[in-house]
């Protein structure tokens, strides 16, 4: 089952909207940051406003000064506001195909 928007999610920081997609580049982005998803989640479990902008960043697929300013911004907006959202696009991380796994067989009703 091919489910490409599956984990999409739009991130707002000011006035700015941040569009996070759940690519293979972005989840290496993420794990050589944080040693893995799993570090990455308890990053999001300490509502580190570092580890949002980390994930944030990976998930738009920004690099120099964009991704350098994230900080700031993800301070700005809140990190208790931004965790659950980005918690939830790391979830889809875990999980690319989405929530049903398709058909047992192909041509099964």
């Amino acid at each position: 089952m091919n489910n490409t928007l599956h984990g999409t999610m739009t991130v707002k920081l000011g006035d700015e909207e941040f569009t996070l997609r759940p690519t293979l580049k972005a989840v290496r982005a993420i794990e050589s940051r944080f040693g893995g998803l799993r570090g990455a989640s308890e990053g999001l479990r300490a509502v580190g406003v570092d580890a949002l902008a980390i994930i944030i960043s990976a998930g738009a697929d920004l690099d120099g000064k964009a991704a350098e300013a994230l900080p700031e911004k993800v301070w700005q907006q809140g990190a208790a506001e931004l965790t659950p959202v980005v918690t939830a696009y790391l979830y889809a991380l875990y999980n690319p195909r989405g929530v049903t796994s398709g058909k047992e067989q192909a041509g099964a009703a």
